[in-house]
């Protein structure tokens, strides 16, 4: 007995309500880990919780049946009797309070339910505390007994379990919002318990599919944080079979076709985990690349505003993992980088784009318009720099800063042939030839060809609005090159560079960049 509880009663965590197990409570250890929350606290907080827990499960029987706990658990009291409680008392009682966690549920479904390693999602907000949750369940436990025919027993199990699997849900919510040690397999015993409370309720089996599913995916991502890259691709493609069986069920299911949009996610995720396997292991799974991985993956980006759309797309990754590979193959002498001259012993990546535009100049007669080619090179680290978002200037090469030397003379006459100055970008540009790096670091791209242009298309707006003699045609991004510098110290050494070197090279912080 803990005080006046039976034994019978699991020990509670104190921290989620979660039941705790049954080996761990007859050790003769102090200390129990919870197995759904991951806290580990004295047994005697959790007896003490326990007990006020049950303390408030009892007075709600008590209002809430004839005669209280006696009768709930009483094996005197005939079926019939029992089956009018349980109508009459007990059903309307639990049927608006399960209604209220059945909405969380519902709502809870339709997220994605899966993060990436080495990030988090703040996004996921239950309506709900697991510990509420998990009470009720137990309430629902104390009045099971009255439930004694097909239709009443099926209530009972259905209330049970979904909020149960409500319950061990909301702890993976929290887990999803900081990237500790272990989390995914906190989630894996949470994601298998709420498969199995689904796989015993009439018409949730989609669900139990995908939970199952999850369980295998989060053991495939603690597989990969450890290294065991084989065993990852494996899980991942298993989870995936298993999200697309799911998916193939939800048409035209009620209770759970709210899932469908968040199951097309974690299917598009199991495909980018199974592709960074697959990139780890080509570019030789050593520590080094993987820390560089895990960067890539820990970098806090916007999660509101124009930009949210690109970073919230796991595809990006993917593109970012193919650069970094080509890095790596370059490093080790398989694979080269269009690398321009210079001298240095570290090389950046840079965007080259095309840029086209024509304006007009001359004054009367002598008007007319003029087409002119610049190329333009955009910081391809410049995601990292907020300042970079908020003023794409910062991060390109601003041939527009600098104004053309042809004169006042030349704009009245029309032989003006230039309203910016590259200063020379087109010749840094041609000077790039496939090389190896020769043993030189590489800083890693943080950034997409489609945010590149993106961020392209904001500068070119900003430009146009203050030129109204300009016309500019479509910017096209053509790809990477490196461009090499000397370090100095955190920093990047720009002199013997052009002019028009970018604010973001200029303030670039080495240390928070992913160098190889």
């Amino acid at each position: 007995m803990v005080g006046d509880i039976p034994d019978m009663v699991e020990l509670r965590c104190k921290y989620c309500g979660a039941p705790l197990p049954a080996d761990d409570v007859k050790s003769d250890a102090p200390y129990i880990t919870c197995p759904s929350c991951g806290t580990t606290q004295q047994k005697i907080d959790a007896k003490e919780y326990l007990a006020q827990m049950m303390g408030q499960v009892r007075s709600w029987v008590n209002k809430a049946i004839p005669g209280g706990m006696a009768v709930a658990n009483s094996t005197s009291v005939d079926s019939v009797a029992r089956y009018n409680i349980f109508m009459t008392s007990v059903k309307p009682k639990v049927e608006q309070e399960f209604g209220n966690y059945k909405f969380g549920l519902v709502s809870m479904l339709s997220h994605t339910m899966m993060v990436m390693p080495f990030a988090v999602d703040t996004t996921l907000n239950p309506a709900h505390k697991s510990e509420d949750a998990f009470s009720f369940c137990e309430k629902l436990n104390q009045v099971r007994p009255l439930a004694v025919d097909p239709e009443t027993i099926g209530i009972m199990q259905e209330y049970t379990g979904a909020t149960n699997a409500y319950a061990v849900l909301i702890n993976n919510s929290k887990l999803l919002k900081e990237d500790k040690p272990g989390r995914y397999v906190i989630m894996c015993n949470n994601f298998t318990s709420a498969a199995d409370d689904f796989s015993r309720i009439e018409g949730y089996q989609p669900a139990a599919d995908r939970f199952t599913a999850l369980a295998t995916m989060a053991t495939g991502c603690d597989q990969l944080i450890n290294g065991d890259f084989p065993s990852a691709i494996s899980n991942f493609e298993a989870a995936k079979k298993k999200l697309l069986e799911c998916q193939s069920k939800l048409f035209g299911n009620l209770k759970v076709a709210i899932m469908g949009q968040a199951v097309k996610m974690e299917i598009k995720q199991c495909d980018t985990l199974n592709n960074l396997c697959t990139y780890v292991n080509s570019m030789g799974g050593t520590r080094e690349v993987f820390d560089a991985i895990s960067k890539i993956f820990s970098f806090q980006y916007p999660s509101s505003g124009e930009w949210a759309f690109f970073f919230k797309n796991d595809g990006r990754l993917l593109e970012i993992l193919e650069d970094m590979s080509a890095v790596v193959k370059a490093r080790s002498g398989v694979g080269t980088l269009p690398i321009t001259s210079g001298d240095g012993d570290i090389l950046v990546p840079y965007w080259h784009v095309a840029m086209n535009y024509s304006f007009q100049t001359g004054a009367m007669w002598k008007k007319k318009a003029v087409e002119v080619h610049e190329d333009l090179l955009v910081a391809a680290d410049f995601t990292a720099d907020p300042g970079c978002l908020n003023d794409p200037r910062s991060a390109v090469t601003d041939i527009f800063s600098v104004k053309a030397k042809n004169g006042m003379f030349a704009g009245l006459t029309g032989s003006e042939t230039s309203i910016s100055s590259g200063e020379g970008m087109g010749q840094i540009y041609k000077s790039a030839a496939p090389n190896g790096t020769s043993g030189r670091k590489v800083v890693i791209p943080l950034s997409t060809k489609k945010e590149a242009e993106h961020l392209v298309e904001k500068y070119v707006a900003i430009v146009a609005a203050g030129e109204d003699k300009l016309k500019l045609s479509n910017p096209d991004v053509d790809g990477l090159v490196y461009v090499p510098y000397r370090i100095n110290g955190n920093s990047l050494d720009v002199s013997g560079h052009s002019n028009l070197v970018p604010a973001r090279t200029r303030r670039a912080d080495l240390s928070k960049l992913i160098i190889l």
